[in-house]
């Protein structure tokens, strides 16, 4: 019976430590790839006019940030399926293109990290539209595959955009 008794304390302890060694190597091994990627839901996009340009361009930025404070999930790309609509709400038809986001880096969308893309405008003397409301567009690697609609800031469109990848503020 003794015997009996030691075996199975031996096992309990086993049973015990295997089952912490086990917790311990599951926490040890969630890396940031396991975090979920973002939807519409988890991200509220806004935009402002860039203070800084390249020459014979100006930019607007989207920021990027947590729609709630439990939010926390990735990015990585640039923007898609990117449409300017006018003051009634019709698409203006101006041309968009995006970086490649291949290989594009992944960047947290949580309560304490932000992100931001440039969205690239050429200066020209062509006129552009003359009534910009909003913008709608798909987030990289969007699980919920559904757009976001973002105030634009200004008239400042001309003949085309070009959106970047995000990176992380």
């Amino acid at each position: 019976m003794t015997t009996l008794r030691r075996t199975l304390a031996a096992a309990a302890v086993f049973a015990v430590a295997g089952g912490t060694a086990a917790l311990t190597a599951t926490s040890a091994n969630a890396s940031p790839a396991e975090t979920p990627f973002c939807t519409d839901a988890d991200v509220t996009v806004t935009a402002t006019p860039a203070t800084d340009h390249a020459s014979g361009h100006h930019a607007d930025v989207l920021h990027y940030s947590a729609a709630t404070p439990n939010t926390h999930c990735t990015l990585s790309g640039a923007p898609y399926n990117t449409v300017f609509y006018d003051n009634a709400n019709a698409p203006l038809g101006v041309p968009t293109t995006s970086d490649s986001s291949e290989g594009a880096p992944d960047v947290l969308i949580d309560a304490t990290h932000t992100a931001s893309s440039y969205v690239i405008i050429p200066t020209t003397t062509e006129p552009g539209p003359n009534s910009v409301k909003a913008l709608e567009m798909h987030l990289p690697s969007d699980a919920s595959r559904t757009p976001i609609g973002v105030y634009w800031p200004g008239n400042d469109l001309t003949t085309s955009a070009h959106f970047s990848v995000i990176t992380q503020d």
